[in-house]
């Protein structure tokens, strides 16, 4: 389970530009739930999201993961976390161009403080569970949006995190691709994982089992 309870978030505080980006944000999402977060650009979403997949930090509040106060850990400790409990799909997909998929898969196990074997047949595993198993040896820059968003979804899950975050991850595809992706989510989740997704499509969010939703960096609805 992971808990937000009064985290606020503010960006260049005592400047010019301060501005909050999340004030006083409170919820708990359960193992195994998939969850839209919504709202207006600028609301906060991302902002949460990066919080939750302990890539931003935040001043006030609490953020636990599995009553794991993220806040107390040491720089090893969050890294150990984000590398084995978190899986984080980007809109970008953020892959690195000039690796081949495979490559760009095995990045995390690279990584990862504990000893893997076999890392090449994990990641060609995890790229077999999103259908391009086909496409390991081909640099990502000759690959389609939508080869690339699941070559980032092998990525998020080749250490096996029990929680798959995802900004905007159908952003920047086109609608039949979208709901293909959108499918591998729902498969994830299938699985047991718990899948937050962050999405401005309302077609997405209906799909999921609770909608948050953000405004103005507050929590207006959570059901």
């Amino acid at each position: 389970m992971v808990k937000l309870k009064n985290v606020c978030k503010v960006y260049n505080p005592g400047k010019s530009n301060e501005f909050e980006a999340l004030k006083g944000v409170s919820c708990e999402i359960k193992d195994g739930e998939l969850v839209a977060v919504i709202g207006k650009s600028g609301a906060g979403k991302s902002t949460m999201l990066h919080i939750l997949a302990c890539i931003d930090s935040y001043q006030d509040g609490e953020y636990t993961i599995d009553g794991e106060a993220v806040k107390k850990l040491s720089e090893k400790e969050y890294a150990r976390i984000r590398n084995e409990k978190i899986g984080m799909v980007m809109q970008d997909f953020a892959l690195v161009e000039d690796f081949t998929a495979l490559e760009n898969v095995m990045i995390p196990l690279s990584f990862s403080k504990k000893k893997i074997p076999n890392k090449k047949e994990k990641a060609l595993a995890a790229l077999k569970a999103v259908g391009v198993e086909d496409l390991a040896k081909k640099p990502c820059n000759k690959l389609s949006g939508g080869q690339k968003q699941r070559v980032a979804i092998a990525r998020a899950i080749v250490n096996e995190p029990s929680m798959i975050l995802a900004d905007e991850p159908t952003g920047a595809l086109d609608s039949k691709t979208g709901a293909e992706i959108m499918e591998l989510f729902k498969q994830l989740h299938g699985q047991g994982r718990t899948v937050i997704i962050v999405t401005h499509d309302p077609k997405i969010a209906e799909q999921c089992e609770r909608v948050i939703e953000i405004s103005d960096g507050e929590i207006i609805k959570s059901a």
